[in-house]
């Protein structure tokens, strides 16, 4: 690779690193005091009573809990991989869910319809279907999304129309708001209404806000996980339709099968990749594949086509990741515009601090090598560097707490690249250690 060439990051200021601190205390343990219990002299007997020696109660050891390196840091990391495991593991069955008790409530309402006269116990049983509703919708969708009042309250505008309609004997209410109930809770359990006001793909609401927390609406992340089996992207909405989000993020696919998912601009219903012309500077690009992030370069620089554009590093996370890890996502975070500029960034979950610490420790067979510290929002990362298709790869990794990053691997080394973090500063990464 050509040295002249290089990706141009925005400055950051490199200040000395601060690190969280925490309080260490003694072990807990504590020694009674000792009586001396006299051994009576040669000429004592068996018969001999020993005086027992006074003794004191032994203090109760208090466990001292250790701290957690960049316990702010460790909690907001472990929040991103949490989210995004909702959305690979358990969204399926969570929207599942959803429809199955919308559909009761169509059911009681199919009841209703084809009752000769309507009572307080049917509004009963009306409310009783909704608040199995709400009271699902709250504890497992509204962490996830932001979810409209109707869903959330079992009580909701719906009964009390109906109930208003039963109290004073109106069939005409009665009928209008029944009907108003099963039009709602059909659109519910609608393909359309579900992709909307529950995205997977896009992810919008908390998702976003944890990984650019500073109220940023012209990013775009997206989100593989380690095991290749789900890749979803996060972005604003930033529109109040249920039928765009004013984003026209769309995929492009390499000739090699790489993909760049953080790419949005205006389009026509046919956009290969050869359309473009908008090269990135420096003739090289990062893409996410079946073999993990690459980089790749531009085979023809003569003519501008980003379909000339090969892998020339393939998995660059491989050496990183470990196999005692809970789970792994890997992130490329790029900005809403039609360039095809994203930072990559791996995080790893572990069973705890101490395990995620053994993962990172030096040792011989270790493929990765560490090397001095850099600085990044008050915080040192370890400088790290490794092998990858003959080729030695610069990175940056951090442990907080039982999360482990490693971000922006390239072959262009430490040293070259003084302005490196600036593509991680809209993000959580960015936030600077809290009062230790």
């Amino acid at each position: 690779m050509s040295l002249t060439r290089r990706r141009v990051l925005a400055a950051v200021a490199l200040t000395q690193s601060s690190l969280l601190g925490g309080c260490f205390g003694d072990d807990g343990e504590s020694t009674p005091d000792g009586g001396g219990t006299g051994d009576g002299g040669a000429a004592a007997t068996a018969t001999d009573t020993a005086t027992p020696a006074p003794t004191t109660a032994e203090p109760t050891a208090t466990a001292t809990a250790t701290p957690v390196a960049h316990a702010d840091l460790a909690a907001a990391t472990t929040n991103v991989l949490s989210e995004f495991e909702w959305f690979r593991t358990e969204y399926d069955a969570a929207i599942r869910g959803l429809v199955t008790r919308a559909n009761r409530v169509l059911g009681v309402v199919d009841d209703l319809e084809s009752a000769e006269q309507l009572t307080e116990s049917d509004v009963t049983a009306l409310r009783s279907a909704t608040t199995n509703v709400a009271d699902y919708v709250t504890s497992t969708l509204t962490d996830h999304f932001a979810v409209v009042d109707a869903l959330r309250i079992g009580d909701n505008v719906y009964v009390r129309d109906f109930e208003r309609g039963v109290v004073r004997g109106d069939e005409g209410l009665q009928t209008a708001a029944l009907s108003r109930t099963r039009g709602f809770y059909r659109s519910v359990v609608s393909r359309s209404y579900l992709e909307n006001a529950f995205s997977r793909r896009p992810v919008y609401g908390p998702l976003y806000d944890m990984l650019i927390p500073g109220g940023s609406a012209d990013r775009i992340v997206a989100l593989a996980s380690a095991e290749d089996d789900f890749v979803t992207w996060a972005h604003p909405d930033r529109t109040e339709s249920t039928a765009t989000d004013g984003i026209d993020r769309h995929t492009h696919e390499f000739p090699s099968g790489h993909r760049t998912y953080t790419h949005a601009h205006s389009h026509g219903t046919t956009h290969p990749l050869n359309d473009h012309t908008n090269e990135p500077q420096y003739n090289e690009l990062y893409a996410h594949g079946d073999d993990g992030v690459a980089l790749l370069e531009d085979t023809t620089s003569y003519r501008e086509r980003l379909d000339d554009y090969e892998p020339v590093l393939t998995d660059l996370f491989g050496p990183v990741r470990s196999a005692d890890r809970e789970y792994g996502v890997t992130l490329m975070i790029g900005t809403v515009d039609a360039g095809f500029t994203a930072e990559p960034v791996y995080l790893e979950r572990f069973a705890d601090p101490e395990t995620a610490r053994a993962a990172v420790a030096p040792s011989d067979d270790d493929p990765v090598t560490a090397s001095k510290t850099a600085v990044f929002a008050d915080r040192r990362w370890d400088r790290v560097f490794y092998e990858r298709d003959g080729t030695t790869v610069y990175a940056y990794r951090f442990r907080a707490g039982s999360a482990v990053v490693t971000a922006l691997p390239s072959d262009i080394p430490w040293e070259r690249r003084p302005q490196w973090s600036s593509g991680l500063e809209p993000t959580w990464l960015a936030s600077p250690p809290g009062d230790g």
